[in-house]
């Protein structure tokens, strides 16, 4: 065979010359030609003649993954997998064992064992997190940490909005608005004003000085002035009646912005509410009227690009440019997106409700609402009223 593989070789020079060559037979190669020809041939048989290995899986393989697919569907099922194709994948595994497709076997298996170690990381998954949710929903009506508060939704429901960014969550510890906070209980236990008088004898609805709870459960009514008032209102009234500021003083005037009063001041008292539920009351008349106006606000659509709040908060999944909006259907992203004051990292300021409800406004295309205005107040009772049971954030850190 292999004389019959390789070139013959001239056998004398004559040969090669052509003198006495056969003129039936072919002219030889040149002798290096042949050389090279004749090696490539001979790796050639002699790779032909290996005989070839395949490692080939054996049955005792195959059953042993057989039963451990079978003990991974027992351990899923009680914990409440059942509904799974794992059954059907196991019993593929064992009809292709009599005709000896013990490899076949063994991946069936595989990929049963596998379907039903996922669907268990899942659910352990899935119960961690309720009950961080739950251990963070039995703690709404006492003060937590900001990060903690958002910390808990996320552990309790899978939301793009709360999760959309990994910087904010890993800044909050830090997050800027705490120092306005503290700036603000300067301003707040300071006697200022005309007047000289600090700020602890205003109520915020839970009478004078009380601030724990008090921005959750606003807006509210109060008998005093006989309005449904925010918490930008209600800190405007006392500025001016208790400490005697008037209503254009740069203390009262100026509403936006880390290095306002305002800002200040509105900071601090919200931020003692930080972990307790939202609960504005709906015992007066005037409570549930400014709620249903709210609603209607919400819902109305209006401007040149007929906009309206729910065109970009009623639904799962919106998004303007990159950024995920908030669903209002959704508690647990609603109470996020009305925890304000809040620090907005495009703005390196910290921002209240009524400076946010603007900007929704001027985004819609639609006329700016006027700070104080029974409108904003009304819109505001409206957005806190849906996210009620939820706990507050505060202060938040923001896009």
């Amino acid at each position: 065979m292999l004389r019959t593989l390789l070139p013959r070789l001239p056998q004398s020079l004559s040969e090669v010359s052509g003198k006495t060559r056969n003129r039936h037979q072919p002219l030889p190669l040149a002798s290096g030609t042949g050389r090279r020809f004749g090696r490539s041939a001979l790796i050639a048989l002699l790779v032909a003649l290996i005989p070839l290995s395949v490692w080939a899986t054996t049955r005792e393989q195959a059953e042993s993954a057989i039963a451990e697919a079978k003990q991974t569907r027992e351990e899923a099922i009680a914990m409440g997998v059942t509904e799974s194709p794992t059954d059907e994948m196991i019993e593929q595994a064992e009809s292709v064992l009599p005709s000896r497709q013990y490899t076949r076997a063994l991946q069936y298996a595989e990929w049963a064992r596998r379907q039903d170690a996922l669907a268990m990381e899942l659910i352990a998954k899935q119960e961690a997190r309720k009950a961080s949710g739950e251990a963070a929903k039995a703690a709404v009506g006492t003060y937590q940490e900001p990060l903690d508060v958002l910390q808990g939704l996320i552990d309790r429901t899978e939301s793009g909005y709360l999760t959309q960014s990994d910087q904010n969550l890993m800044m909050m510890a830090d997050n800027p608005a705490q120092w306005t906070a503290m700036d603000g209980e300067t301003l707040f236990e300071e006697a200022r004003g005309p007047n000289n008088v600090s700020l602890e004898e205003c109520d915020f609805g839970k009478g004078p000085g009380v601030l724990e709870g008090a921005y959750a459960e606003l807006p509210r009514y109060f008998e005093d002035t006989g309005k449904v008032m925010d918490l930008e209102t209600r800190l405007v009234h006392c500025m001016v009646t208790l400490q005697g500021f008037s209503p254009d003083d740069p203390e009262v005037a100026k509403r936006h912005g880390n290095g306002s009063d305002h800002m200040k001041l509105q900071t601090y008292i919200a931020s003692k509410s930080s972990g307790f539920a939202w609960n504005p009351p709906m015992d007066h008349p005037l409570e549930k009227a400014m709620r249903d106006a709210g609603e209607v606000m919400f819902y109305r659509r209006a401007g040149k690009a007929d906009f309206a709040c729910s065109t970009c908060h009623s639904e799962t999944g919106k998004r303007i440019r990159a950024s995920v909006l908030p669903n209002k259907n959704v508690p647990e992203e609603w109470t996020k997106a009305v925890s304000w004051p809040a620090f907005r990292v495009g703005h390196d300021q910290v921002r209240s409700s009524q400076h946010r409800l603007r900007g929704c406004y001027w985004q819609m295309r639609q006329a700016g609402t006027v700070a104080g205005s029974d409108g904003s107040i009304a819109m505001l009772s409206y957005w806190t009223d849906a996210a009620r049971g939820q706990p507050a954030i505060l202060p938040d850190m923001k896009r």
